[in-house]
C-alpha cells in the first residue's frame, strides 16, 4: 500500500502474505521492509528543483514550497494519464538495501505497522523510527519491534 502525505513523502508497505515461491534471500520480495521516500530538493540558479530518489523526472519552481507542490501535482498528473509514476521504486529500494540512497528509509515491516497503529500514523513519530532504523542498519544492527520497545523504554 502506498500513501502520500501533503508534503509528498511516500510510504510504501506491503500487507499481503507472500506466495511460497518467494526467494528466501530477497528482502523486497519477502516484503520484510516498509519504505519511506522523501522528495529531494536542490537550489539552482533559476529556483528550486524537486525529484524523488531514482526517478528520471523532476520539476522546477521559484521556491522550494512551489517545487514540492508541483512534484505532488506531477505524480497525480502521471497517475491520471495512466502512467505509473512510481515504477522506479522497487529498483531504488533494492539499491538502498545495498547502499544508502539519500531520501530513502527502510524499516522492518512489522515494526512499521506497529508504530503506525500506536501513533495513529503520526508522520513525525514514523520518521523518527525510520531514522533510528537506518542508523542501526548502517551499523549492521537490527531494529525490530522488540528492539524498538527497548529503545523507547530507554528514551522514557
Amino acid at each position: 500500500m502506498d500513501t502520500y502525505d501533503d508534503s509528498g513523502v511516500l510510504d510504501h508497505q506491503r500487507l499481503r502474505e507472500q506466495p511460497m515461491t518467494t526467494p528466501a534471500d530477497d528482502p523486497i520480495a519477502q516484503q520484510r521492509f516498509a519504505f519511506r521516500m522523501k522528495p529531494q530538493f536542490e537550489h539552482t540558479t533559476d529556483g528550486w528543483r524537486a525529484w524523488y530518489p531514482g526517478s528520471d523526472w523532476s520539476v522546477t519552481a521559484p521556491s522550494a514550497e512551489e517545487a514540492r507542490q508541483k512534484l505532488v501535482a506531477e505524480v497525480n498528473r502521471r497517475r491520471e494519464a495512466g502512467e505509473d509514476p512510481k515504477a522506479f521504486q522497487e529498483a531504488v529500494y533494492r539499491k538502498h538495501l545495498q547502499e544508502p540512497v539519500p531520501g530513502v528509509y527502510a524499516m522492518d515491516n512489522e515494526l512499521y505497522r506497529y508504530v503506525a497503529r500506536e501513533t495513529g500514523y503520526d508522520q513525525d513519530a514514523l520518521q523518527e523510527v525510520f531514522e533510528e532504523s537506518e542508523r542501526r542498519r548502517a551499523l549492521g544492527e537490527s531494529f525490530t519491534k522488540a528492539d524498538y520497545l527497548a529503545w523507547m523504554n530507554r528514551k522514557n
